[in-house]
């Protein structure tokens, strides 16, 4: 059996999508390096670390998935969580929740086309949503500090 039927992704499209994880690097040594928003970089780090695991072998019934997926929606339930009580301004609210949205679509986006087989437009939309949580992190620990 090849790689590409027991992965939710072919190989070289995982790939990619591991490196994007790294994104979640600098969101965590960001929240990490300011004691305000110290509490949020274990999110972003168990992310990262999740991910890696996930998409270096994405079988997609697999407890790393699980645990990826898992990961990734306890560190966006909290930062929502902190984002709706604790910002300072309500543009900054705004655009946390313009941005979880545009992450949201992309997720929607990325499977739609993964079904109908259009594996690297897929494999794009779902890094887009790498890119954007941090992009939102960012925005969210910005708020917090200022």
């Amino acid at each position: 059996m090849s790689a590409s039927s027991t992965t939710a992704l072919p190989l070289p499209h995982a790939y990619f999508i591991w490196y994007c994880a790294w994104f979640s690097l600098p969101s965590a040594i960001y929240a990490y390096s300011h004691s305000e928003t110290a509490h949020f970089a274990i999110a972003p780090a168990a992310v990262f670390t999740t991910s890696l695991i996930y998409w270096r072998n994405p079988v997609r019934n697999s407890w790393r998935r699980t645990l990826d997926i898992a990961v990734f929606l306890s560190g966006m339930t909290y930062h929502t969580y902190y984002a709706y009580t604790h910002t300072h301004t309500h543009t900054h609210t705004q655009i946390y929740t313009a941005l979880i949205g545009a992450s949201t679509v992309c997720y929607g986006l990325s499977n739609y086309l993964m079904t109908r087989g259009h594996m690297w437009p897929a494999t794009y939309t779902h890094a887009a949503i790498h890119i954007i949580a941090n992009v939102t992190n960012l925005v969210l620990y910005e708020s917090v500090i200022s």
